[in-house]
């Protein structure tokens, strides 16, 4: 697939496509003779509103990671075969039904303007079948790859401090054990290791499923809001963290 963002093939859809621009440029001449346009044209733009750009686009949304995106890619090819490529065989019944009604009409007297009609609605759905098989898979999948890039980079480069701030966060709560120091010295330090840990691959691999237990080191969440629970939970939440952060710290990816 090449040249055509995903995304756009419905917006670019031309409006001579539409039974409506039919019905109203065809004329009286063209409205008194029988070609079968406008049933077909019809059939077009139902099969049109089937499909979902945003699965046909890859990259319409954010990608967390490659797995993800190929997810994703998996979902847009299984959308263009399903949606897409129905509508580019009725754009080419519309190409060949609207070119015979050109003949049909250029016979006719008057018909002169039905029939140029008829031959631009033949052009338009010609053009719009090619578009229809030249989607730029590949740049969107580059686009989403380029955005993953990024957030690996700034995850890695952050990994290490966010580390080392929630050991001195955990050590500054352990001499301090209140809800304020909570907010404080673990809650942020607490989530800039979960979104790190939980974007790098390898580090999902291996920890997130076990990190991902604290809860984005939210109170309510961890259901240690109220004084008694947080009391008797806190500090037990805070040691485990340390020592799976104290795991992450020392693992080498390969």
């Amino acid at each position: 697939m090449a040249g055509i963002d995903p995304s756009s093939l419905v917006r670019i859809c031309p409006k001579t496509l539409t039974d409506a621009d039919w019905q109203k440029k065809k004329g009286k001449i063209g409205k008194l003779v029988k070609t079968g346009v406008g049933a077909e044209l019809k059939k077009l733009q139902a099969l049109m509103k089937r499909i979902d750009v945003g699965l046909l686009d890859p990259a319409a949304s954010p990608s967390s990671s490659y797995s993800d995106l190929a997810e994703k890619v998996k979902a847009a090819k299984a959308e263009y075969s399903k949606n897409v490529q129905p509508m580019q065989k009725q754009c080419y019944i519309v190409r060949d039904k609207a070119a015979e009604a050109e003949k049909i009409l250029r016979k006719k007297p008057l018909g002169g303007s039905a029939a140029k009609a008829a031959a631009a609605v033949s052009k338009a759905a010609d053009h719009y079948g090619v578009s229809c098989k030249s989607l730029d898979l590949d740049a969107r999948i580059a686009t989403a790859k380029s955005a993953i890039d990024r957030k690996n980079m700034i995850a890695k480069k952050f990994l290490g401090g966010s580390l080392q701030k929630f050991v001195a966060g955990a050590k500054a709560f352990k001499s301090t054990p209140t809800m304020d120091s909570w907010e404080s010295n673990i809650k942020q330090q607490g989530r800039s290791v979960s979104n790190s840990i939980k974007q790098l691959e390898a580090y999902n691999k291996q920890f997130w499923k076990d990190f991902e237990k604290f809860k984005g080191f939210d109170r309510n969440t961890l259901k240690i809001a109220d004084q008694a629970n947080f009391d008797a939970k806190a500090a037990i939440i805070v040691k485990m963290a340390v020592s799976q952060v104290k795991a992450i710290a020392a693992f080498k990816p390969q």
